[in-house]
């Protein structure tokens, strides 16, 4: 079954294509097949039966594209040369073996890709050269021969009809999986951002805490303060107050009814190392460089030791056995968090769909100004690359 997915993609993306090649191909092997067929059995002229069987035999690819001329195409090209040449008992008539298999594959061609009304007009019009043969001659010899093409074209018509309906429904259902999908992954990141404003939340606070109690203390700890000074500073301490109260109630709504709030210290780069060395003891082969010790903001912080940890949760569960590879660095205004992974030791069951992971960590990285790449390197391991901006930190 895996073996026919990648053929399935393709079909869907090239449909067209597809039925270019098929009747193409169908056209190629009728016309090898009937040129020397019409001349050497029906008595044609040489040239007749080229040009007549080639325009008999085209109409197949045209009818792709073009449904109403290929119809016309091929009936004037099935019937003039009867009309033309007589029966070459015992052989068949009107229509040979072969226009009979035409006849069927431009009634399931037209039917299949242009629907059930120039569908019929694919099977009336050569139907009705090939039953204006039949009345001409009146014999039992060319009512046969009607009998078996138009009983064959009905039965090409009902199979046309079945497929259409199952691409029609099988593109239905991929809109469907495609529109589920996007559904899915607009719910995860709204969960991520969710987190992602929770963890804000208790950094921005305590930014906010400080201010109000350094604002409500300055008159106490300093001196001969002014009265508008002080003033200001009550305003500045009631100002901090009122933020930090707007961003509660908003964590309220962002939370819904889950009062489970994360109440533990948010971790920073600081934690690193305690992360790589819980990893090493559980058993993974794992190495940190870094992190720098360069003063930075705390959503910067938090943000990058997030990926990480993200990162290398992914590597311990998707590439079991692997060695894995933590770098933190600072490059001019940026920090650059990588984590990379060799190929799995073992075999893992791989999964469809894409989870939280990547989309958390591409949000993170996002909220700050920054960006990440993720996906497999060449020697079969996997690469995580964030790059996180520390204009804020520098300048706060």
């Amino acid at each position: 079954m895996e073996d026919q997915k990648p053929a399935r993609r393709w079909l869907s993306a090239h449909t067209t294509g597809a039925w270019y090649i098929g009747t193409g191909a169908v056209a190629v092997v009728l016309y090898a097949i009937t040129a020397p067929l019409e001349a050497a059995v029906y008595g044609h002229h040489v040239l007749t039966a080229l040009f007549a069987t080639a325009a008999a035999y085209g109409s197949l690819v045209v009818a792709v594209r073009f449904p109403v001329i290929a119809t016309i195409a091929f009936g004037l090209a099935t019937l003039v040369p009867r009309a033309v040449y007589t029966s070459p008992e015992p052989a068949p008539w009107p229509w040979s073996a072969t226009a009979i298999i035409a006849f069927c594959a431009l009634v399931f061609t037209v039917w299949a890709r242009h629907g059930w009304s120039r569908g019929l007009v694919a099977y009336l019009v050569p139907g009705l050269s090939v039953s204006t043969m039949t009345l001409i001659y009146l014999d039992g010899y060319t009512l046969a021969n009607s009998i078996v093409a138009l009983g064959t074209g009905a039965v090409s018509a009902a199979l046309a009809a079945l497929l259409r309906d199952r691409m029609r429904l099988g593109a239905q259902l991929t809109q469907e999986r495609e529109l589920s999908q996007a559904e899915q992954e607009r719910r995860m990141v709204a969960e991520e951002r969710q987190r992602i404003a929770r963890e804000m939340h208790d950094v921005v606070a305590h930014g906010l805490s400080l201010i109000q109690v350094q604002a409500t203390s300055a008159k106490y700890r300093i001196p001969d303060v002014p009265a508008p000074a002080a003033a200001e500073f009550d305003d500045i301490a009631a100002s901090a107050r009122t933020a930090l109260a707007e961003m509660r109630r908003l964590l309220g709504v962002l939370r819904g009814d889950d009062e489970r709030a994360e109440r533990a210290p948010q971790p920073t780069l600081a934690d690193l190392p305690r992360l790589v060395a819980e990893a090493r003891r559980a058993g993974a082969d794992i190495e940190l460089v870094g992190p720098p010790h360069d003063e930075m903001s705390a959503a910067a912080s938090l943000a990058a030791y997030r990926i990480a940890q993200e990162a290398v949760s992914n590597a311990i569960r998707h590439a079991p056995g692997s060695r894995i590879d933590v770098t933190v660095r600072r490059d001019g205004g940026d920090l650059f968090v990588e984590v990379a992974n060799t190929a799995a030791a073992a075999p893992t069951r791989q999964t469809d769909g894409a989870g939280h992971g990547i989309i958390g960590m591409r949000e993170r990285a996002a909220q700050l100004g920054g960006s990440l790449s993720a996906g497999p390197t060449e020697s079969g391991g996997y690469l995580v690359v964030a790059a996180i901006p520390l204009r804020t930190g520098e300048s706060a």
